[in-house]
C-alpha cells in the first residue's frame, strides 16, 4: 500500500501556471497543446557547432582582412557598413586595441576591399587593411 502511494507521488509534475502539481500525463498534454518541446539538455560542450555563432577561425583566411586603427567606440556595425563599400561580408568583428576583422564571400573581394579601403576614414579615424595573417607560436 505504501508503496503505490510513493510511486503515485513520483508520477505528479510540477507546473508553474497554476502553482500545482499535475500527473504526468496531464503536464504533458498541456505541453503539447502549447506546442513547446525544450528537448534534451545537453552540456555546453556537447552542444553541435551550429548552436553558437560562426567563428572567424573557420574562414578560410584568403578571405578575412585585417583592419587596424578603428576609432574609440567603432561597433562591428560601423565597421560593417563602411567595409560593406568594396562587396559582400560574411563576418564582421571588433576587437580590443582599436583593431577588427571582416571574412568576404570571396577572397577576390578581401584582396579588392584591402586595396580599396586601406587609407580610408570610419569615424575621423584613418583605418589599415591588410591581409590576414596567422599570429606565429612563441
Amino acid at each position: 500500500r505504501l508503496w503505490g502511494i510513493v510511486r503515485g507521488l513520483a508520477t505528479l509534475s510540477f507546473t508553474s501556471q497554476a502553482m500545482g502539481w499535475l500527473p504526468d500525463w496531464q503536464w504533458k498534454q498541456q505541453q503539447q497543446a502549447k506546442g513547446k518541446s525544450w528537448g534534451v539538455w545537453q552540456p555546453q560542450w556537447q552542444k553541435s557547432s551550429w548552436d553558437r555563432p560562426p567563428s572567424m577561425g573557420r574562414v578560410d583566411p584568403s578571405k578575412k582582412v585585417w583592419v587596424g586603427g578603428l576609432p574609440d567606440g567603432a561597433t562591428w556595425k560601423d565597421l560593417l557598413a563602411h567595409m560593406s563599400q568594396a562587396g559582400k561580408t560574411s563576418w564582421c568583428q571588433v576587437n580590443k586595441g582599436n583593431t577588427g576583422a571582416v571574412a568576404y564571400k570571396t577572397a577576390d573581394e578581401a584582396s579588392a576591399a584591402i586595396a580599396m579601403l586601406n587609407g580610408s576614414v570610419i569615424g575621423g579615424s584613418v583605418i589599415v587593411c591588410d591581409a590576414w595573417e596567422k599570429k606565429a607560436n612563441a
